[in-house]
């Protein structure tokens, strides 16, 4: 062991296809005092045994972008190095044998025509053509794919290292780290041979991520999963013939492709999910190169199913069989960004490293160097877990995930696993009520209301809930609604230099009177989207503030960090242990006036304002405002008192026609209103990009991101449509065609239930034209009318309304 500590800008732990390619992408963009730390050799983990596919025909647009980004840094790292990295573009098959994912291929053909990845939709005899030993007499449809493939781990992970040791970077191979610890600004790594300081540290680890992760106080939600491939012996009709391309079928939970001149199953199977190492243990230092036996028992169905579809395969021996560890986590997606620790960056939960190993790392690079990605970053985000993920649930929601891996991911479907796994008062009166849920951030949420035991049907299109959303939609635009939000972010903002701290966090100005609300905007140092929060200014030295429940722990720590030394700030989470429940409707005031004896009316309780009341002699604090449109109040209360409020409204608001409201009818009212959601306010634009300049107060102040934000020309503009279809809604991500080429895509919509009217938020390219256009939903382009005004109550009566 050295006595001489080495210092680096960024120190990467972990030396499979994450770790070398996100030290690849950050020598790209100009950071070479970089070290990659390897207990063995490169790829020793779970990269050497990977199978290596990797897909166009996937189901959104950032992880095709993810796919498609990996593949074309492997080939510019092949080419620049001169070494192979055992590509084989075949292109793939990925069958349909039902409706639903007939119904998903066709949503696939949506991301192509956003990246432009050539595929087609097939039917069964060009399936036959293309792969004439593959059966057919189920398949439906298939998407046909031409410029993805396979590739070599151990091949494309060296050449990535090559690469990144030629712009001046180091790979310190057969050097474990050992621990590590905060030294002022920088963090002390503990090697064998010698400690490290680093500014900045990756996580890279795979399967010992877990007790990596406990060295900087990070739980990280990753659990190894066992995966089968098996590989035939030679197979005689392969002899003489172009390589078949990568077959993807549901029916056996795997792919078949070819290996060489033999044939190779993957299976994941869905009746469970074999795992090792399990939290907070995790992998044993000495593994290395580790396999695991096979379990015939466990796969044997699922194979017969396979061999069933490719019968050459069936009579032939297995030579090979690979039963190696793969991390999983519990919402499938991989964990790339900031961990919430000081400097320490996660690039690990990938069950698909090859895959996604190149884009994530340009993912990470551009957020470490840049302040930002070209993509949205919300679902890669490794904060997007908050405190309910314990590590028994990450553990049972990951083996979940696993089994789910080949189920069609129908829009609307949940996991099953623990739930409910967090439930508030207001669950049993709800579901006794027939109530619907959702879940929500580890909560329960109603989506709509039925009979009791009612089982929500999940697909493309309209589904039997919507008659039921319609309803509760009415009530309320005609008499009243109230919905559970008990699920939301809640902060108590304290102290002398709060307002200091809240108005150089936020582009729009915060309430200058006591009693005022705003929204407002807290951006990246790049003008773009940090966040969207409520502030309600309670005194000069005292504020709350609400955003989305997702958001809790991101929003909290995002704002504690921007607390100077010195400061008189003080911050209280309330999200656990308050609820909130949401009254709207014409007959708001009404219901509550005959709950309070705080005078309801427009001079003494404005519109955009709040009051500390007694709601049936519950404390709350009653907020004037409501995302459906109408005359409403946000009432937020302790959890432990939430029912009392709950059950006077309904002894009050029954004999005004108070009904409960779910989350689908919701979203349905808040499109009615044009209201922008957290599917438009995403991490890759500003506020100009979505048509909220009024929201900017940019004159005589100074924010986070001013700068940028008024230095960067808009390149996106959001317009509010009406989609000419039947039956069919927009969901977010699809394609906005302009004579049939991509101008956009789709951030979020939904049915207008009160107007009639499907609707949808459109992001299309600064100068676009505003007749034209068209979105392309499930394969079919459906016109639409883009309006400047929201189709309800467009001059904003209704919730400031004085009946």
């Amino acid at each position: 062991m050295s006595d001489t500590t080495r210092s680096t800008r960024v120190a990467i732990i972990g030396g499979g296809i994450m770790g070398v390619a996100a030290q690849f992408q950050l020598a790209e963009n100009g950071w070479t005092d970089t070290i990659l730390f390897e207990k063995a050799e490169l790829t020793s983990g779970s990269t050497w045994h990977a199978a290596g596919q990797i897909a166009h025909a996937v189901g959104s647009r950032v992880m095709g972008w993810i796919n498609k980004t990996s593949i074309e840094t492997y080939k510019r790292v092949e080419n620049e190095t001169r070494q192979s990295i055992g590509w084989h573009e075949v292109g793939g098959l990925r069958i349909a044998t039902t409706d639903d994912e007939v119904d998903w291929m066709k949503s696939i053909m949506g991301v192509g025509k956003l990246l432009d990845l050539p595929m087609d939709l097939v039917g069964p005899d060009e399936v036959a053509k293309i792969n004439p030993f593959y059966k057919v007499d189920d398949v439906k449809v298939a998407v046909r794919t031409y410029e993805d493939g396979h590739i070599d781990p151990s091949s494309v992970t060296m050449a990535l290292a090559a690469a990144t040791r030629a712009r001046g970077a180091k790979i310190d191979r057969h050097n474990q780290v050992l621990g590590a610890s905060r030294k002022g600004d920088q963090w002390l790594l503990r090697t064998e041979k010698g400690d490290v300081t680093a500014d900045h540290v990756i996580i890279a680890a795979g399967s010992y991520a877990n007790q990596v992760g406990e060295w900087f106080g990070l739980k990280i939600p990753s659990v190894s999963c066992l995966h089968h491939y098996l590989v035939t012996d030679t197979v005689p009709e392969f002899e003489g013939r172009p390589e078949l391309p990568v077959m993807r079928d549901n029916e056996f939970g795997g792919y078949i492709r070819q290996e060489q001149r033999s044939g190779l199953i993957g299976i994941y199977e869905g009746h469970t999910c074999p795992t090792v190492w399990e939290m907070p243990e995790g992998a044993p230092w000495a593994a290395e190169n580790e396999l695991f036996e096979a379990d015939y028992d466990s796969i044997g169905d699922f194979l017969t199913v396979a061999f069933g579809k490719m019968p050459i395969l069936e009579n032939l021996g297995i030579k090979r069989v690979v039963r190696g560890a793969i991390t999983h986590t519990p919402d499938g997606g991989m964990l790339v960004g900031p961990s919430g620790a000081p400097n320490v960056w996660l690039a690990c939960g990938s069950s698909i490293g090859l895959a996604w190993g190149g884009g994530a790392g340009k993912v990470l690079a551009d957020w470490m160097v840049h302040g930002e990605a070209a993509i949205n970053t919300r679902s890669l985000d490794p904060r997007r877990y908050g405190d309910f993920a314990t590590d028994h649930f990450i553990v049972e929601r990951t083996k979940d995930e696993f089994m789910r891996r080949h189920d069609t991911p129908c829009p609307g479907k949940l996991f099953d696993s623990l739930r409910p796994l967090r439930r508030h008062p207001l669950y049993d009166r709800l579901a006794a009520k027939g109530a619907v849920f959702g879940e929500i951030a580890g909560w329960e949420r109603p989506r709509y209301f039925s009979e009791v035991g009612d089982v929500e049907q999940v697909g493309w299109g309209h589904q039997p809930w919507h008659d039921n959303a319609q309803r509760e939609a009415k009530a309320t635009r005609s008499a009243a609604g109230v919905i559970d939000l008990c699920a939301f972010a809640q902060f108590e903002i304290t102290g002398k230099d709060a307002s200091k701290l809240l108005d150089r966090l936020s582009a729009n100005r915060i309430p200058r009177k006591d009693g005022r609300m705003s929204l407002n905007h807290l951006l990246t140092q790049k003008g773009k989207f940090e966040t969207e929060i409520t502030i309600w200014r309670i005194t000069e030295d005292r504020f709350f503030t609400g955003s989305p429940i997702a958001r809790a722990n991101p929003d909290f720590d995002w704002i504690k960090s921007h607390i100077r030394d010195g400061e008189d700030v003080e911050m209280i989470n309330r999200s656990a242990d308050w609820g909130m429940l949401a009254l709207s409707g014409p007959a708001a005031r009404q219901i509550l006036s005959e709950l309070t004896d705080v005078a309801l009316t427009n001079a003494a309780f404005p519109w955009l304002s709040g009051q500390g009341i007694k709601v049936a002699g519950v404390p709350c604090y009653a907020l004037r405002v409501s995302f459906v449109g109408e005359l409403g109040w946000e009432l937020h209360a302790p959890l432990n008192r939430i029912a009392e409020v709950y059950d006077a409204l309904f002894e009050v608001g029954a004999r005004h026609g108070l009904i409960d409201l779910g989350s689908y009818a919701f979203n349905g009212m808040r499109m009615e209103k044009a209201y922008r959601a957290s599917g438009e306010l995403t991490t890759d634009v500003g506020l100009y990009d979505v048509g909220l300049d009024r929201f900017v107060a940019s004159e005589g102040r100074d924010f986070i991101g001013r700068d940028a934000l008024l230095a960067y020309p808009p390149r996106w503009e959001l317009f509010y449509a009406e989609v000419h279809a039947n039956a069919i809604d927009i969901l977010g991500g699809e394609p906005v065609l302009l004579n049939g080429t991509p101008v956009g895509l789709t951030t979020s919509g939904g049915y207008g239930y009160t107007i009639g009217k499907s609707l949808g938020w459109l992001f299309v390219k600064m100068g676009t034209p505003r007749t034209g256009l068209s979105v392309q939903l499930l394969n079919q382009a459906y016109p639409v009318t883009v309006h400047d005004a929201p189709l309800y109550d467009p001059a904003n009566l209704r919730p400031r309304s004085e009946d």
